[in-house]
């Protein structure tokens, strides 16, 4: 499924947000999508960075912390 927003590539955001896209390439080889969308808000992008990890290295075990990203995408009609 297209994203209803065209994804922003690194020559299309602010300097900031540059460096945000800069440290994810450098720490993960790439951009992922979700990031080149928040940067429309570029304001959202510091916080969210600052709990990503926590969200990403929480208590729960990988399969766990799956099943809830698909559970809360089928509740919300998301094919993503």
């Amino acid at each position: 499924m297209a994203a209803r927003l065209p994804y922003l590539e690194r020559d299309q955001v602010p300097t900031d947000v540059q460096t945000v896209y800069d440290s994810l390439q450098k720490a993960t080889g790439r951009v992922p999508n979700l990031f080149k969308l928040m940067a429309y808000h570029a304001k959202s992008l510091p916080p969210f960075l600052q709990w990503y990890p926590t969200l990403r290295e929480g208590a729960l075990d990988i399969k766990l912390r799956q099943l809830a990203y698909v559970k809360a995408s089928q509740v919300n009609n998301c094919r993503y």
